[in-house]
């Protein structure tokens, strides 16, 4: 069957009207290209509510889409190669799945119709298909679907504010199941784990003064927007709004996630604060679906140690039977070590390597605050006897004697050695590389997102490769290959810190020829993929 000029025509004279307050995902799969972009392109979908249409050549095509389609209707041929009409079917029946199933088949046979039924089609539908009918069907379960999700809507409502208030109360979930589908019903959102976590975000104006209505309301459309991907925000109340994190378990429970949230929130929070509002926000650990109970109360908890910090922070809940938790000297001897030797070494890769290291570690391990800033003190006096470091009284003053956060110690004081170490390599090259060398270097820092190589480099300056590698690893320390991936990986990280680009662009803008490539290599180089690196800080 062809859907041709004449199909279309022909559905525009059968004149058919239906609310067009409906709005519908579509599914088209047939192996037949004609038959499905015929049906796909054939008709102006979006004038019956239907506001987006995919095709798929086979039921194993149309079977791996589902969890990110989610269709309302699927119109399927009965006859496929593979994974026919009926077997997907029973997948999609098995899977729990409400949406409407249309099969369409050129065969008569009474017993096909009876597995169809049997297996939970709505409509069947033989060929060729009369023009009009297609539309007919399609829109008769559309309007079937929307009173069945206008019901359970209803319900729906009912069950979220319920929940609502009983989590607010201390009460705990004790249907998961029916949570989950609330959630796959309302928001579309599949908790891949059964672990969650909660965050509490406050917006008051900054100055104090009473808070502007539409100001707010944006800034908490912008939440919603900003984190649609990562979970849902619900109003608890005006200035109240509480987001119910989803993610894998184990970056769940290493606060992967909620270490992203905090990034996104803090940037949002910078935007807000230009026009005086102020977001605050407490962030829970993962908890099983059963206890988002206990997580609102530590996100509460969270929240409420905000008071004692800066006007907007955003604090993440550490349990308090592991603060006490002391941080072994052999470990605080061990990362002294290999810290001194990458200043000493002026690597900034690696101090960046070493400095992430601590970092999650304390995180992870839960060691106690006021230890892990000690021991940033202690670092600080280390380097300056044992890493060439050179003391500096207003960084001492700025954030040494006055440091209330270990990460922020952390990152301020990598900042610091950072800085350092450019200005004593910038002298150190100056002194001692010879002047094709320091050249060389500066080319490589100018061109490194291009696809260059010690062939090209040495052909760019008129040597042979032979004598630019051996005097670049004499003179530099490293062979070039290894100056070269340091200083791409080095220029991912300052990317993937201070920007909001794609890791896929991160990845071309400093000279990787793949994605591939760049994972494995900024993994081998740092001990973390890219995605984590970013989502923790």
């Amino acid at each position: 069957m062809i859907l041709s000029n004449c199909f279309i025509m022909a559905v525009l004279q059968a004149g058919l009207q239906y609310a067009v307050g409906i709005t519908m995902r579509l599914m088209v799969v047939d192996d037949n290209r004609q038959i499905r972009e015929g049906i796909h392109y054939g008709i102006a979908w979006s004038e019956y509510g239907v506001d987006e249409v995919r095709e798929y050549a086979d039921g194993e095509e149309a079977r791996k889409a589902l969890n990110t389609y989610q269709p309302d209707i699927i119109i399927a041929d009965i006859k496929m190669p593979g994974m026919d009409g009926l077997q997907l079917l029973e997948h999609v029946r098995e899977q729990r799945n409400n949406c409407r199933y249309i099969l369409l088949s050129a065969y008569s046979d009474f017993t096909y119709a009876q597995k169809a039924i049997r297996l939970g089609a709505d409509d069947y539908i033989l060929k060729p298909i009369k023009p009009g009918k297609l539309v007919e069907i399609v829109m008769k379960n559309a309007r079937e679907l929307l009173e069945a999700q206008k019901e359970k809507k209803a319900y729906y409502d009912v069950y979220e504010k319920s929940f609502l208030h009983s989590l607010i109360n201390g009460g705990e979930i004790e249907n998961v199941e029916k949570f989950r589908q609330m959630l796959d019903h309302k928001y579309r959102l599949k908790l891949s784990a059964n672990y969650a976590f909660l965050a509490l975000f406050w917006l008051e104006q900054a100055d104090g003064s009473i808070r502007k209505r539409p100001i707010a309301d944006q800034a908490a459309d912008q939440i919603r927007e900003r984190l649609h991907e990562q979970g849902i925000v619900f109003a608890l109340q005006e200035d109240l709004l509480l987001f119910l994190g989803r993610g894998d378990r184990s970056q769940l429970l290493n606060l992967d996630y909620q270490y992203q949230v905090k990034n996104v929130i803090e940037g949002v929070s910078r935007e807000w604060m230009e026009r005086n509002l102020v977001i605050t926000t407490g962030i829970s650990e993962a908890r099983s679906i059963k206890e988002l109970h206990v997580a609102y109360a530590h996100a509460k908890e969270a929240l409420e140690q905000t008071y004692y910090s800066l006007s907007g922070a955003c604090v993440i809940y550490t349990h308090p039977e592991k603060e006490d938790k002391k941080f072994p000297e052999e470990q605080q001897k061990g990362y002294m070590e290999r810290i001194a030797k990458s200043v000493q070494r002026c690597d900034a890769a690696e101090l960046h390597i070493n400095m992430g290291s601590l970092l999650e570690m304390g995180l992870r391990e839960k060691y106690d605050r006021c230890e892990m800033i000690s021991f940033i003190k202690k670092l600080y006096l280390y380097l300056i006897r044992h890493g060439g470091l050179e003391g500096d009284p207003d960084f001492e003053r700025r954030t040494l004697e006055n440091a209330a956060h270990y990460e922020n110690s952390i990152l301020e004081f990598e900042d610091y050695l950072i800085q350092g170490l450019r200005r004593g390599r910038e002298l150190t090259e100056s002194e001692n590389y010879s002047v094709m060398i320091k050249n060389i270097c500066t080319y490589m820092d100018e061109h490194y997102s291009e696809p260059i190589s010690v062939d090209s480099v040495a052909d760019v300056f008129g040597r042979t490769p032979n004598y630019v590698s051996s005097k670049f690893k004499k003179e530099v320390g490293k062979s070039f290959t290894d100056y070269l991936i340091d200083l791409r990986v080095g220029k991912a990280l300052n990317m993937l810190k201070y920007t909001d680009l794609p890791i896929s662009e991160v990845a071309k803008k400093t000279g990787f020829s793949s994605y591939a490539y760049f994972s494995r290599t900024f993994r081998k180089c740092t001990g973390r993929n890219a995605g984590s690196f970013r989502s923790g800080g």
